[in-house]
C-alpha cells in the first residue's frame, strides 16, 4: 500500500468529528450507550458517566453510601484546604 499525502488528508477528514452536522438518532445513541468511569483527582470522587457529559446515579447499599460520603467529605475538605493555601501563596 502506498501511502498518498490526498490518502492521509481524507483519513484525517473522516478523524474529525462533524462540527456542524446534527448526529442521527442512531449516532446519538451509540455515543450514549457509553458509560465510563471518571475520577476526580481534586475531589478523589469517581463518577459515572453517559455520553457527552450526564452524571449517572450509582445505586449501593447503605454501607457503601456511608464510606462514599466520609470519601467525599475528605476530598472536598483537602480541596478547600488546597484552595486555601494557594490563595494565601497568591498562586489562583
Amino acid at each position: 500500500a502506498v501511502d498518498s499525502p490526498a490518502l492521509e488528508q481524507q483519513e484525517q477528514k473522516a478523524a474529525k468529528p462533524r462540527m456542524m452536522m446534527p448526529m442521527s438518532r442512531e449516532e446519538y445513541e451509540a455515543k450514549q450507550s457509553i458509560v465510563r468511569e471518571v475520577y476526580d483527582p481534586e475531589t478523589g470522587r469517581t463518577r459515572l458517566v453517559r455520553g457527552d457529559g450526564e452524571i449517572i446515579e450509582r445505586i449501593v447499599s447503605r454501607d457503601q453510601h456511608a464510606a462514599i460520603n466520609r470519601q467525599a467529605t475528605r476530598g472536598d475538605g483537602a480541596s478547600f484546604v488546597r484552595g486555601i493555601h494557594q490563595a494565601r501563596r497568591g498562586n489562583i
